[in-house]
């Protein structure tokens, strides 16, 4: 069900006596992952103490679903059945404890590991326990995955980059025999592909040329889209995984021009990105080894690159999100952002996240995206990095 020893371990690292979960009708993913899908329709606590045997406290009414062998050989239940003995035993089984990790963020800023309602945390503290966020933790169990997952991660790169080069060379065949080519067109057979080679997606590409792509989530449809002709900037940008309960994402966005040559605005503006991802990629590199190094501290370093070189206004979202075992492309994980929120979360081995840093102004936008695994405290790059705008005519 699940690895007490290193939930132990880890709130040992951190200094806590324990971590408290809170849920309500399943709506907390990691309750739910360590007592498997129950139909529980009151409040129930999973507590895991430093030391011992983890506690579930849930309503009388509940127990009927939490008797059955593996459970209770992984939990002692303490049942309740009127509000004012479940916050008893809430104080009985944290009496001893000085601080505690609960599913919080620092000022709510990261809503996916914020699951505990405000009440249960101020109980809590009313009880003169000192509360931490529990994203580290949290993290160990959802954002790293097995090695047939990271083997299927791999393939979904290896895939993706191949149809990528599919996708411009089929521009590119477009405008030489049409002299016209078509955003929705590039998208649909970027996503048949994918299906294909046995990849699912939860939502089609992004092919998005000058101002279209000026708007990152923007996406062409059978009834709004924009012909390809020469003189543009192509933006594409794809992700899919293997069609497998453990598939990974591959997560990608590359740059093209329709032309023989790249013009310097292009180039250049490409080049600010390109050495963006460098600078975020060297930084891990240097300071994984030698301490803990968290999302947002990446996002700076990337952030400060790209308005060095005055672009700042160009900058509308972070650099990268994390990616896991997950329906979408954005998994539960550390993301590399201190923009949109301030990600305090460790960058742990076993991890994925891309870094795509973008720069948008009103004769175009652009983006190139990465995906990025730690591998015994070094970064790596699992989806190519593009060095150059592709100059898409070039013979």
């Amino acid at each position: 069900m699940f690895d007490l020893k290193l939930i132990q371990q880890e709130l040992e690292r951190e200094g806590a006596d324990g971590w408290l979960l809170v849920d309500y009708e399943n709506k907390n993913p990691n309750v739910v992952a360590f007592l498997g899908e129950k139909m529980l329709t009151r409040k129930i606590f999973l507590y895991f103490p430093k030391e011992g045997k983890p506690q579930i406290i849930c309503h009388k009414i509940d127990t009927v679903f939490l008797k059955d062998e593996e459970t209770l050989s992984h939990f002692d239940l303490n049942v309740y059945l009127s509000w004012k003995e479940m916050l008893e035993i809430e104080k009985s089984l944290l009496k001893s404890s000085k601080t505690i990790l609960m599913d919080v963020s620092e000022f709510g800023l990261l809503p996916r590991i914020s699951l505990a309602d405000y009440g249960s945390v101020e109980f809590v503290k009313s009880l003169g326990i000192n509360v931490l966020s529990s994203g580290d933790l949290q993290e160990r169990f959802t954002a790293t995955y097995s090695s047939r997952a990271f083997a299927l991660q791999k393939e979904a790169c290896q895939k993706a980059l191949a149809i990528k080069d599919e996708a411009f060379l089929k521009i590119k065949e477009d405008i030489l025999t049409k002299g016209v080519s078509d955003e929705y067109e590039i998208q649909q057979f970027i996503a048949r592909r994918f299906l294909e080679e046995g990849m699912v997606f939860d939502d089609a590409p992004i092919v998005a040329i000058n101002k279209n792509a000026s708007d990152p989530h923007y996406g062409p449809t059978a009834s709004v889209s924009s012909p390809i002709r020469r003189g543009d900037v192509v933006l594409i940008d794809m992700w899919a995984k293997m069609n497998d309960k453990e598939g990974v994402y591959a997560d990608i966005t590359w740059m093209g021009y329709v032309g023989k040559e790249v013009p310097e605005k292009v180039s250049h503006r490409f080049h600010v990105l390109r050495m963006a991802i460098e600078k975020g990629f060297d930084f891990l590199k240097e300071n994984l080894p030698l301490r803990r190094v968290e999302g947002y501290e990446v996002d700076q370093v990337v952030y400060d690159f790209i308005k060095e070189n005055g672009y700042e206004k160009g900058i509308i979202h972070r650099t990268g999100h994390n990616i896991a075992v997950d329906v979408s492309p954005h998994g539960p994980g550390v993301n590399i952002d201190n923009l949109e929120s301030h990600d305090t979360r460790e960058i742990i081995d076993g991890v994925t996240f891309s870094l795509e840093p973008g720069i948008y102004l009103d004769d175009f936008g652009m983006r190139s995206e990465t995906d990025v695994y730690i591998d015994k405290r070094k970064p790596v790059y699992m989806a190519g990095h593009q060095e150059e705008v592709i100059p898409i005519l070039k013979d």
